[in-house]
């Protein structure tokens, strides 16, 4: 399907870069840029920051007279801006639409319109969907409903084909697009992979979440590897970070970095990466996880699940009990701070661990001593997306 990114309305790590590398992959037709709460100086500072090539597929929700003067090529209507002036005649344009009356009225003077909510909403807490499967049959049966809906709200991977179903051909995204992606993969070398060609591995199979750990390595050879390494992530829209290596960071290479227990403490890494890198901390008790996300990190890696050969030194396993105490820690005092289980995963335990509540998991030998990598990668996206 058609697939259009949305904006949150805060600004999030490499947020510019990363809505490039959407456009350029191919993964993402238009992007929406929705900051109601940005001044105009803001916004020019904002969008200074895109290359030129993909400001044409760019969508302003606010401030439209700018779409002129950057060469943005669509403009959106909203409540806050109903009309379209006539400087922007020849925009693409877009329309926000809460019910197939509005739809009706808006779609022959638009080249798309959302339709929202289609389910319940990730992004906006209790926005709840506000059309049955069976009324968005029937409207697209009817001719009420036709190409140009989008499909907004709740939308995530899974609803996909229901969305197919339907008889939407597009859909757009705001929380389902900004969320980490489920399944991590830790590099690592064995005598069949080298670290570059084990990461090409996950990528080529379809995970969008890869860290650099080269635990033994120079930094000049991380960096040869990064430098490949950034190029695909950016191909297939996939995250990239570093382990422990934060002074690496200003490179440019890197979305973020993962820091260890015995690495630079998390609080000190949070005053270098603040808002513009993801900061990943790596626990084991309650205790850690704690301490972690008091301390700033964006995602916690807590394990191991049971013993892993990929690891010295490795910590008291958790197994799904572990994992369970933490998370129902973390619910009760309202912390929803991604947890990635990392250590000796296998397919069989995917299910199991998807119960506990965990965002995700972090694998690395799980792949690389498959026998059917991609078979293996497409159980764990099914469940870990």
């Amino acid at each position: 399907m058609r697939r259009i990114g949305i904006t949150h309305e805060k600004t999030v790590f490499r947020e510019q870069q990363r809505i490039t590398a959407w456009l350029r992959s191919g993964k993402v037709e238009y992007f929406h840029i929705r900051k109601p709460h940005f001044t105009e100086q803001q916004m020019r500072e904002y969008l200074s920051a895109f290359p030129n090539d993909v400001l044409e597929r760019l969508t302003l929700h606010d401030l439209h007279p700018l779409a002129v003067e950057f060469g943005i090529g669509g403009v959106h209507l909203n409540a806050r801006n109903p009309v379209l002036s006539g400087t922007l005649k020849g925009k693409r344009m877009s329309a926000s639409c809460h019910s197939l009356e509005d739809f009706i009225n808006r779609q022959s003077s638009c080249d798309y319109c959302f339709l929202s909510p289609i389910f319940d909403s990730l992004s906006k807490q209790g926005y709840s969907s506000a059309f049955s499967v069976e009324v968005l049959k029937n409207a697209f049966a009817n001719g009420v409903l036709n190409e140009k809906s989008v499909a907004l709200g709740g939308v995530t991977h899974d609803k996909i084909p229901l969305l197919e179903e339907i008889g939407f051909a597009a859909y757009a995204s705001v929380g389902g697009m900004w969320a980490l992606p489920q399944t991590m993969f830790i590099t690592h070398c064995n005598s069949r992979y080298t670290y570059l060609e084990s990461a090409m591995l996950a990528l080529n199979n379809g995970l969008r979440f890869v860290q650099l750990r080269m635990k033994d390595a120079s930094d000049e050879e991380v960096l040869s590897v990064a430098k490949t390494l950034r190029t695909a992530c950016d191909a297939h829209a996939a995250l990239l970070t570093v382990d422990d290596r934060i002074h690496l960071l200003d490179t440019g290479l890197f979305d973020g970095v993962h820091v260890g227990k015995n690495d630079m403490p998390v609080a000190e890494a949070k005053k270098i990466t603040g808002n513009r890198f993801l900061l990943g901390a790596t626990c084991n008790t309650i205790e850690d996880a704690l301490q972690a996300v008091a301390d700033g990190a964006d995602y916690l890696g807590v394990g191991p699940f049971r013993f892993t050969e990929t690891k010295k030194n490795l910590a008291p396993v958790l197994g799904l009990e572990g994992y369970s105490k933490i998370i129902n820690t973390l619910q009760q005092q309202e912390i929803h701070t991604p947890i990635y289980a990392i250590g000796g995963i296998t397919t069989t335990d995917l299910s199991s661990l998807k119960s506990t509540g965990l965002h995700g998991i972090a694998v690395s030998g799980m792949l690389l001593n498959s026998h059917d990598t991609r078979n293996d990668s497409a159980v764990i996206l099914k469940e870990f997306w």
